[in-house]
């Protein structure tokens, strides 16, 4: 059992490795889609996100994950280590798995097909902006 925490706080401390689940969350999110959504003109009438519907429409749904995978993997790892040192580290590392695990509840939006489940899906997404926001604030103010 100790190994098994120490495993997880080593995880937890490696800016490197945290991203990495937003990264394969994203990935399961997008499979689930195209897998559970039956046809690309469900995707292009449904999809909540409209950059993913651009993809569609433009056939570069390959290019577009590509780039978010590794737009967000870069974003979570300078985020992660700027704050490395910083008393906000955890809320970092919270943002990025709550952001995690919504994309991953959104790919299974497509299997579920009810509107209560995608709007905790959305309160969930909006949880990560307030909270980020939040911590922005009272940063700004706590340094001001």
């Amino acid at each position: 059992m100790l190994q098994i925490l120490q495993s997880l706080r080593s995880i937890y401390h490696n800016y490197k490795l945290i991203p990495l689940f937003l990264c394969i969350g994203v990935i399961i999110d997008y499979s689930l889609t195209f897998y559970f959504a039956g046809s690309i003109e469900n995707i292009l009438a449904y999809e909540f996100s409209p950059t993913l519907v651009f993809a569609v429409r433009n056939d570069i749904v390959l290019l577009y994950l590509a780039a978010t995978v590794i737009f967000y993997y870069l974003m979570g790892y300078t985020i992660l280590k700027f704050l490395e040192k910083e008393e906000i580290y955890p809320i970092g590392v919270f943002i990025i798995l709550l952001m995690s695990v919504t994309h991953v509840l959104g790919g299974l939006s497509w299997f579920v097909l009810k509107e209560t489940y995608s709007n905790v899906i959305f309160i969930l997404s909006m949880t990560s902006i307030i909270v980020a926001i939040s911590v922005f604030g009272y940063e700004v103010l706590k340094r001001g």
